[in-house]
């Protein structure tokens, strides 16, 4: 009988922790083929610029200064699925001037939502 419960226990242990990965997991392939477009910002007028990014878990929502034809600041309105990764790119696309930077390892995906929330701001 107590053998019995154990086999239970393990095997609904074990559909928990395949559905975890499933659900961990899901997405991240097409999460790494987003494509980063350059932004003319040399177009752009003095403001502020909201865009957004969402696919699957992956949710980015930014607002974007524009001041004199360079961006002046990059504001997080969402709360970042990865920690640091908003404040680690705003400084690389500030610096650079441009949404195509490299992004964060171990943060692909991460980093191509919160970079595509950028482009999305800056292409309105």
């Amino acid at each position: 009988m107590r053998l019995k419960k154990t086999k239970i226990f393990l095997c609904a242990l074990l559909v928990i922790i395949v559905s975890g990965l499933f659900a961990v997991t899901r997405g991240i392939k097409e999460g790494k083929k987003v494509e980063i477009n350059s932004v003319d910002i040399s177009k752009l007028e003095d403001g502020a610029y909201v865009g957004k990014y969402s696919k699957n878990r992956w949710t980015s929502e930014v607002e974007v200064s524009v001041k004199g034809k360079k961006i002046e600041s990059i504001k997080l309105l969402s709360e970042p699925l990865t920690p640091d990764v908003g404040d680690e790119l705003s400084k690389k696309i500030i610096e650079k001037q441009n949404v195509n930077v490299d992004v964060i390892s171990g943060a692909t995906v991460s980093s191509k939502a919160y970079l595509k929330s950028v482009e999305n701001a800056l292409n309105k």
